[in-house]
């Protein structure tokens, strides 16, 4: 008898049906290290060299016809020299994966990104570059910022070039199909080093906006569909605030300035931020065809990472959906304890809210909260910037462990939202919008994303319908191993 979806997810997948399927495993199961919780196989070092590309197994439910793509990602997955671990989660190397569907197949490969962090460390075998969170060590020469590039954040496809994203520092480009490392990506020669943000934003007609953030003065890009600069521009947000995303709509961006601050941008960087909540949490909204065109709008103080996406009303009136917390989380020592195998019982990222913003064209904003807890907010990037209904994102809390159990979307029409949760033995990570043949709304897409599966010890794709996320899984492809938790990717 075929399992039903949510018993399939509840009745533990193990490797007895792992073997079943007779596939040759490249590598085993992860196994946690000794003393160490089931869920720190998320926390561990990848292999040195990556992985070799290597197939998936189906293990639950029909692919679907139409999803033929590849999923990109990037996290950190260095996280240990012997006996030194990383003094924060944003510090690891990055690693680059492609998950190639096709047919009804996935096939998963990955490699770190060649950058000169990388390389040194490796060689010397202990951490040497300062960091979001890590001193450094005063031996290491630092001449850019690009000495320092984890390249860990996310990726960017632009013009069939991929790209490996830092918020503090230069793109580095990558094969898009062997994953192998070009270089620093510049821009322009007098733009070399310059800080590319982890975080850009695609028209629907290709062309990339993008910041340069690095104390009180933003860059921004423009970037055409071709992979050629456009536009460059400078605007002053007032403060060095801690900038890791933004938003825009058809007309405007909006550049969130919280009030994080950081008066002295010396390493380990996270240390120098102090809370200011008397600011409030401002937005600066820039005219795309006018960057001296601007205003601000003011909210109460929040901390934010991410943002899903934003549009104007006809009358003007702007819209976006953010992740909101009340004070700061992930500062001095952010990770840590988890990358060391310790845990609290309480992961930070359930204190943030999804949260619609709402900017009059004149007055502050008003912050309109929804009652789902998470991360990692996403939208169909065929309506960035446009009018739209879904959000998706990591949801569901857990005393067991770090990271989020479910997925969950947000309709800003109905106001309804819907969830699928997998429970304590899996760890959602961010999924993304990938539209259906045909389709002419974002209900019509597929979600597409990673889980760790803590009791088989190995990684899962996983498919969803949008418009159906608590029906559960379309179908699992399973990987013989896992890879580490990672942060961001796209879809191409």
């Amino acid at each position: 008898m075929e399992l039903s979806r949510r018993h399939f997810i509840e009745a533990s997948l193990g490797t007895g049906m792992i073997g079943s399927l007779g596939a040759c495993a490249s590598l085993a199961p992860a196994q946690a290290e000794s003393g160490m919780p089931a869920w720190h196989i998320g926390y561990q070092n990848a292999p040195r060299d990556g992985f070799a590309p290597a197939p998936l197994n189906l293990v639950f439910g029909k692919p679907p016809a139409d999803l033929k793509g590849s999923l990109y990602r990037n996290g950190p997955a260095q996280f240990q020299y012997g006996e030194d671990y990383a003094s924060h989660w944003f510090d690891g190397d990055g690693l680059v994966h492609r998950i190639a569907i096709e047919n009804g197949t996935a096939v998963h490969q990955a490699s770190f990104v060649g950058t000169r962090k990388r390389q040194e460390e490796l060689a010397a075998d202990k951490f040497l570059a300062p960091g979001f969170g890590t001193l450094g060590d005063e031996s290491y020469s630092v001449q850019s910022s690009d000495d320092v590039n984890a390249a860990n954040t996310s990726v960017l496809m632009v013009n069939g070039e991929l790209l490996a994203l830092w918020e503090a520092g230069s793109a580095f480009a990558m094969n898009a199909e062997t994953l192998e490392t070009t270089g620093p990506k510049t821009w322009r020669g007098d733009l070399k080093g310059m800080p590319f943000l982890a975080h850009p934003k695609t028209e629907p007609d290709g062309r990339v906006w993008n910041l340069a953030v690095g104390g009180p003065r933003v860059g921004i890009y423009l970037i055409s569909k071709t992979g050629q600069l456009e536009d460059f521009g400078m605007v002053d947000i007032g403060r060095a605030a801690y900038i890791h995303d933004w938003t825009m709509t058809e007309r405007h961006l909006i550049i969130l300035v919280q009030p994080w601050i950081n008066e002295n941008l010396r390493p380990p960087v996270v240390a120098g931020f102090e809370w200011q909540p008397q600011h409030g949490l401002q937005m600066l909204i820039v005219d795309k065809d006018d960057f001296s065109n601007q205003r601000w709008a003011q909210a109460p103080a929040r901390m934010f990472f991410h943002t899903g996406s934003a549009w104007e009303e006809s009358d003007g009136t702007i819209k976006f959906d953010v992740v909101l917390y009340k004070e700061p989380v992930l500062g001095v020592g952010g990770g840590a304890a988890e990358i060391r195998g310790e845990w609290s019982g309480h992961d930070p990222f359930y204190d943030g809210l999804l949260t619609q913003v709402v900017i009059p064209t004149s007055g502050d904003a008003k912050l309109v909260e929804t009652d789902i807890a998470g991360e990692f907010p996403q939208v169909d990037p065929r309506y960035r910037g446009k009018r739209r209904q879904l959000t998706a994102l990591t949801s569901g809390a857990t005393t067991a462990r770090p990271g989020t159990i479910g997925l969950a979307t947000h309709n800003w029409e109905t106001g309804e939202s819907r969830n699928f949760e997998f429970g304590d033995n899996r760890i959602v990570e961010e999924f993304l919008f990938v539209p259906k043949a045909g389709s002419q709304s974002d209900l019509d897409n597929w979600l597409v994303g990673p889980v760790l599966n803590l009791k088989a010890g190995v990684t899962e794709i996983c498919v969803f319908d949008a418009a159906n996320v608590s029906d559960g899984p379309v179908c699992i492809w399973q990987a013989d191993y896992s890879w580490p938790l990672g942060f961001h990717g796209t879809w191409a």
